[in-house]
């Protein structure tokens, strides 16, 4: 106990998601076409995130039981059991195998850039390497992987102190929340990247057998404080991204191995190089990480045992994995997969967000302020309204391919 009480919880597991190849990529290309604009979206959702996560980790810590499992115990009496259950499972499957195409996409993406072989080899590498770390629990190889997203992601905040920065320009895309034409599906994926839905069903369920027997209000302030250490980092290499992105001209970007030109200024003739071993660091650990979210999410949901080699729990993460690899082997170009992927994170998330806020006010323990629920409401409405006017551009363009 008093080695946890040492620790800072399990707010690592939510920065870990934001340096995956989607924060990569979107952050980048989100610079790239739109310069500073759109970084008040990241200091937003870094808000957001820390938001959300510390109603997830009190429900799990105060209430000991992870979104799944609160799931299945508030709807078990009632009728909506047989809507919501079922929409939260699909919604569930369909997000994290929308993140596992992104996330083979791009580790396949960095993997190409370092060595040519035929793209069905290079994703049923990438699956296989998957599937052994899940079965095997390689927690050596993934911690390996880990140390090289951040090597690569040091290299971006390091970049902007060598790349011309128009400071004026990115205070006024901090302060001044703007969408410029063209930007709706972009700013829903920078939210996708950073609020990520399927941290919430590890975050609860991390912190509840993380702090057990620790005081629960020791135990989420302790959490608490170590996500306002951690997040503003991840919010920083997010930003570090996209502002060594608008330092690019747009001209010049036709594919993935394009935007290692970010950096450059440090990396210098080896930016290809480490470009591509982060960009594959990142696919794969993240590639681990979304059928884990996704077998866990569910096993709570049905109750089923805790236990990774429980065949139901393996078919689950395997269905996310041969998902994602099929998506990748018929897909055209990463970029859009994986700005598709963040998008429909994006949509997905007020539904559970809903749930969060319900599950932590059932909670008995601790009396959290009314104004901390204000800011979650308010927070889940913006995200639902990001969503529904991303739908309504949606629909709009699927009218015009079919005029």
């Amino acid at each position: 106990m008093n080695r946890q009480r040492l620790q800072l919880g399990t707010s690592s597991l939510v920065v870990a998601a934001f340096v995956g190849p989607g924060t990569v990529l979107t952050c980048a290309t989100a610079g790239i076409d739109f310069g500073y604009a759109l970084i008040w979206v990241l200091l937003f959702s870094v808000g957001s995130t820390f938001i959300l996560q510390s109603f997830t980790a009190g429900a799990g810590i105060l209430s000991g039981m992870g979104l799944g499992e609160g799931l299945r115990q508030y709807t078990q009496d009632s009728p909506l059991r047989w809507i919501v259950i079922p929409l939260v499972v699909l919604g569930l499957w369909i997000g994290t195998a929308a993140f596992e195409t992104g996330n083979i996409s791009g580790a396949a993406a960095g993997f190409s850039s370092l060595i040519k072989l035929p793209h069905w080899i290079v994703i049923f590498f990438i699956g296989g390497l998957a599937a052994s770390a899940l079965l095997l629990q390689l927690e050596s190889i993934t911690r390996l992987l880990a140390g090289l997203i951040g090597l690569m992601s040091m290299v971006f905040v390091i970049t902007v102190g060598f790349v011309p920065v128009d400071w004026i320009a990115v205070l006024r895309g901090m302060m001044t929340p703007t969408i410029p034409e063209g930007g709706w599906v972009r700013t829903i994926a920078l939210v996708g990247t950073t609020v990520v839905t399927y941290n919430l069903f590890l975050h609860g369920s991390a912190a509840k057998k993380y702090w057990i027997g620790v005081d629960t209000r020791f135990a989420w302030r302790r959490e608490l404080t170590g996500m306002a250490i951690f997040l503003p980092l991840g919010g920083l290499i997010s930003v570090a991204i996209l502002i060594s992105g608008a330092a690019l001209d747009s001209d010049d970007i036709s594919s993935v191995a394009d935007i290692a030109a970010v950096i450059q200024p440090v990396a210098g003739p080896f930016a290809e190089v480490l470009f591509g071993v982060g960009l594959f660091a990142a696919g794969i650990t993240s590639a681990i990480t979304a059928p884990l979210a996704a077998a866990c999410g569910v096993r709570e949901i049905f109750g089923w045992p805790d236990d990774t080699s429980h065949m139901r729990f393996r078919i689950v993460w395997m269905s996310v994995l041969v998902a994602g690899m099929g998506f990748s082997l018929v897909g055209r170009n990463p970029l859009e997969m994986i700005i598709a992927a963040q998008a429909a994170n994006g949509l997905l998330l007020p539904m559970i967000a809903v749930f969060v806020l319900y599950l932590s006010m059932k909670q008995k323990t601790l009396s959290i302020p009314r104004w901390y629920y204000g800011l979650g409401i308010a927070v889940t409405l913006i995200c639902g309204g990001l969503g529904i006017r991303t739908l309504i551009w949606v629909a709009g363009h699927l009218n015009l391919l079919h005029q």
